[in-house]
């Protein structure tokens, strides 16, 4: 019979959203007991998280490498970069991530992580939901489920932002004071292209190639893109150190639960911004909101839904690049030129201002949106 652990909260999964909530609980100082069901075995370097933030937060530790500056550009003209000082681009890498976030739950007295435990099925009874896992049966009034979203949910996705990535290590070919934001941007018959390019240093990369497409990419295709790349560029016989892939929605229907003490989080529940896919900080938001909420004993908090403007605007944007393609590299390239990069950012960042929406859709040409809005 497999031994069964009861707490107040049950967290199913500990990726960045389980984790995230699990450490704003620690931080709060909380009296509810925890429990983190998780089926991988050992966290892994296997994903960077990147967002522009201008202050000190809970992960600063984590952070490996911070830039000020970033560029953009058209396939096979001059890439073009934008400066701001005072909100840089940061990026952590997964591990160090995990580690500081096992690290602060191995200190605290009311989180347990359980690894190795993928759940089976969950059950409410009694009040009280039974999660059957691999090795054990977690019982516990409040479940915040994080796990990915089912491909049903996927099918519903406007698009699909597909990447793969190497860090690879080669002689004085980076500029570590810039990042490669969206450079080469070019479209052709398997959608949107772009390379994102992180210097960790003058000799180490991470180097990623990414598409958006009605359908996730075949990974041969991205491999081949990838390995298309590392030649222009001369990279070919640089070591690689390791690899990342995604496939990201966007657009994508957000998951609700249906009965109270049971939320879901992450991606699956709108964890991710439907236009660009960033979601680390607001996965980090949401976690210090449902924390707070926990804390009063309240039901657990999903994600707030989008604010309307942005839903629309972020949706027609992607039926846009959805149903044209071509026209993307341009979109692209345009807002880049020619929003303030303060603006920019705030808009990439959910803190966009009507002003900051105003200057987005005065910098893009209007056939192409209104010729959507006019679709029937």
């Amino acid at each position: 019979m497999k031994p069964t652990i009861e707490s107040d909260v049950l967290i199913i999964g500990g990726g960045l959203s389980g984790l995230s909530l699990a450490v704003a609980l620690i931080e709060k100082n909380t009296s509810l007991t925890i429990s983190i069901a998780e089926p991988r075995r050992e966290y892994k370097n296997d994903r960077t998280w990147s967002f522009w933030q201008s202050h000190d937060h809970r992960w600063a530790k984590a952070v490996s490498h911070r830039w000020s500056r970033w560029c953009f550009g058209l396939e096979s003209q001059p890439q073009q970069s934008i400066y701001s000082p005072h909100r840089p681009y940061q990026s952590i890498e997964s591990l160090d991530f995990y580690r500081l976030a096992t690290e602060r739950i191995e200190a605290s007295d009311c989180v347990c992580l359980y690894l190795g435990e993928a759940i089976e099925r969950c059950e409410k009874s009694h009040s009280k939901w039974h999660a059957t896992a691999s090795q054990r049966q977690f019982i516990a009034p409040v479940v915040i489920d994080t796990r990915p979203p089912p491909i049903e949910q996927l099918n519903t996705s406007l698009l699909h932002q597909c990447f793969i990535g190497h860090v690879i290590e080669h002689p004085a070919a980076f500029k570590p004071d810039r990042l490669e934001l969206m450079t080469d941007m070019a479209s052709d018959e398997h959608g949107f292209k772009f390379t994102y390019c992180l210097p960790f240093g003058a000799d180490l990369a991470l180097v990623e190639l990414t598409r958006f497409a009605p359908h996730p990419v075949d990974w041969a295709v991205l491999d081949a893109d990838l390995h298309e790349l590392k030649r222009q560029r001369g990279w070919l016989d640089a070591p690689i150190h390791r690899t990342e892939r995604g496939q990201l929605p966007m657009g994508m229907a957000p998951r609700l639960a249906s009965e109270s003490g049971y939320a879901y989080a992450g991606t699956s529940a709108g964890g991710l911004r439907a236009a660009t896919g960033y979601g680390f900080w607001r996965i980090q938001n949401w976690a210090n909101a449902c924390a707070e909420a926990l804390n009063k004993h309240l039901d657990p908090l999903a994600h707030p839904p989008e604010p309307p403007l942005q839903a629309w605007m972020d949706r027609l944007f992607l039926r846009v690049l959805r149903h044209y393609p071509d026209r993307a590299p341009e979109l692209f390239f345009r807002l880049y030129q020619r929003v303030p990069p303060e603006a920019l950012i705030r808009f990439l960042s959910d803190q966009s201002s009507i002003r900051d929406k105003l200057k987005v859709v005065l910098s893009l040409p209007k056939r192409p949106f209104l010729a959507i809005l006019t679709k029937r």
